[in-house]
């Protein structure tokens, strides 16, 4: 009797066991960036974090540049293709009309003194603020598209990237500058350069092919893209606003809801510390980078008082032309009052994160400011 009760204890821990095991859920993360960008290796950082905080309850998996790319991530989310995803919504122009709209006030970096360090700690916070608690048509966007909105990063500001030399703003008339976004073209066609809209990972060839002759993004896509293999040159600061525009690890909706409240709240921890390590490492990488341009002895420029004069003016003027083309374009009537309540709070988070040191300061002040304040019985259910 005694080894029968011994025998059916053993099976009944070991149902439980097998039970506990089939609750483990195995996600995808797609990164849509190759496997030794900095973009990636925090999202394997964070699929580390995310599996030892959940006690393997929650696994990520990592995939670069397999099954979701950049331009097809939003329906990749949407459609469950991948259950989370590094996604620039500028790609979805209309889908996240509302975000992208603040995603374009970014050029109004300019209009603040002495920012150039920060700005993208202090964007990216700023974005990620507004939108979870000031912008409910913002959320309802991504709602529409089965996603849960998990936070924006920020690059560091925008240089030119260039196959030869830009070091006057007359020098910009003609080129042809890889422009991402809506803003970054409208600066091409004021200074009389040519905006050529293409995907960043598109930029070594066309650079080396001399379809470009510079590319608009921040310093450290030298390395991420392989950029210095076919950059003589860097111009730094011009446009000199960051790319607010990506999200750090959208969740499918179903999936999102298929977890637990505490694994929601172990979640939301590790996407402060995600949300800055993507964005700190950019303005650390930065400096890097420019060492690296300069020791092969490559120029590395910075704007006269004439080039910076021209940006503020153009950054001024922009401030009215984006709310108007979103309003007319987009339907986003309240342009005018989304931009100027932002703007206040983007001031608040560029003094927020003025002193921060390194990305685990920078991750305290993103939860403290931000994720410890969604709610993981409620955020991303309704």
């Amino acid at each position: 009797m005694e080894e029968t009760m011994k025998r059916i204890m053993a099976a009944i821990v070991g149902a439980v066991l097998v039970a506990g095991a089939a609750q483990a859920e195995t996600l995808n993360f797609s990164v849509g960036m190759g496997p030794n960008s900095s973009i990636t290796k925090a999202v394997n950082a964070y699929a580390e974090r995310v599996e030892a905080a959940t006690d393997g309850e929650v696994k990520i998996k990592v995939f670069p540049l397999e099954l979701v790319g950049l331009p097809e991530m939003a329906p990749g989310i949407r459609d469950g293709l991948t259950d989370i995803g590094y996604m620039a919504t500028p790609y979805f122009p209309s889908e996240f009309a509302h975000s992208n709209f603040l995603a374009e006030l970014s050029m109004a970096l300019n209009l603040f003194e002495g920012v150039s360090g920060i700005a993208g700690n202090a964007y990216a916070g700023a974005m990620t603020e507004f939108i979870t608690t000031k912008c409910p048509e913002c959320l309802a966007e991504f709602k529409a598209q089965n996603h849960v909105y998990m936070g924006h990063m920020s690059t560091s500001p925008y240089s030119l990237l260039c196959n030869g030399d830009v070091k006057t703003i007359d020098d910009l008339k003609g080129k042809r500058l890889r422009a991402g976004g809506a803003v970054f073209k409208r600066f091409s066609e004021h200074f009389g350069a040519v905006g050529v809209q293409l995907p960043a990972n598109e930029a070594y060839e066309a650079l080396s092919q001399g379809v470009l002759d510079c590319a608009i993004l921040s310093v450290p896509e030298l390395t991420n893209y392989r950029l210095q293999d076919v950059v003589t040159s860097v111009t730094l600061g011009v446009p000199g606003n960051v790319f607010g525009g990506t999200v750090s690890g959208n969740f499918n909706r179903d999936v999102w809801a298929g977890l637990t409240p505490e694994q929601r709240e172990d979640i939301f921890k590790e996407q402060a510390r995600l949300a800055s390590d993507m964005t700190f490492t950019y303005a650390s990488e930065q400096e890097r980078n420019l060492k690296e341009t300069k020791d092969l002895g490559k120029s590395v420029y910075t704007p006269d008082a004439e080039m910076q004069a021209a940006l503020k003016d153009f950054a001024m003027a922009d401030q009215d032309v984006v709310a108007k083309l979103f309003a007319e374009n987009y339907g986003v009537d309240d342009a005018a009052e989304m931009q100027a309540e932002f703007l206040t709070v983007l001031e608040r988070w560029l003094d927020l994160v003025k002193d921060v040191k390194n990305a685990e300061e920078l991750a305290k002040i993103y939860w403290t400011k931000n994720y410890s304040k969604l709610d993981p019985n409620g955020y991303g259910l309704d």
